[in-house]
């Protein structure tokens, strides 16, 4: 490297340190926004974990409910014979086919409540968790040493009369001002 930057226009200069600016700052609430989603998500889990529990209760006491019937219903009539149960039957046949479908899926949302924080962490925390140190840290510094910069040519600009009545600076120091 030479040493010295080929500065054409202070104007350009800060057109990009705002729009370095706005990346930074885009980039920070995009990183907020992903990580509110990723905690809905863990929280939609969590909710889902509960009313599947919740179902699981309430399909124990459709079994019970449904067995009772049965027994119920298979006493003897008054003439000696056991009384068709098919119904009955198919109640409780139900009533446990809703039951194994329930505990399944609190299995599957026990599973997810275990992975979730995994998945993340190896897929995204690490990731995001650089991005959030650039932007907050070689970044800002970088937007920082630049308006410095910046400031700077805008003071040596203005300490040269050829450039008092605009900021573009000549092509090279060989070629007077136009």
């Amino acid at each position: 490297m030479n040493g010295h930057a080929d500065v054409r226009s202070i104007d350009e200069l800060r057109a990009w340190l705002a729009a370095v600016s706005a990346y930074r700052s885009d980039a920070a609430e995009t990183i907020s926004s992903a990580n509110m989603e990723i905690q809905r998500g863990h929280d939609w889990v969590a909710e889902q974990l509960a009313l599947w529990q919740k179902a699981v209760r309430e399909c124990e006491e459709l079994v019970q409910q449904a067995k009772m019937e049965l027994a119920a219903r298979k006493m003897p009539n008054w003439d000696g014979k056991e009384p068709d149960t098919t119904i009955q039957e198919r109640n409780l046949r139900r009533a446990k086919a809703r039951l194994e479908h329930a505990e399944e899926k609190v299995r599957v949302c026990r599973s997810w409540v275990a992975k979730l924080p995994k998945a993340v962490e190896e897929s995204y925390s690490g990731p995001s968790h650089r991005l959030s140190n650039f932007l907050d840290g070689d970044l800002a510094n970088g937007l920082a040493l630049l308006e410095r910069q910046i400031e700077a040519l805008e003071k040596y600009a203005g300490l040269r009369r050829d450039f008092a009545s605009h900021t573009t600076l000549p092509a090279s120091p060989k070629e007077p001002p136009k």
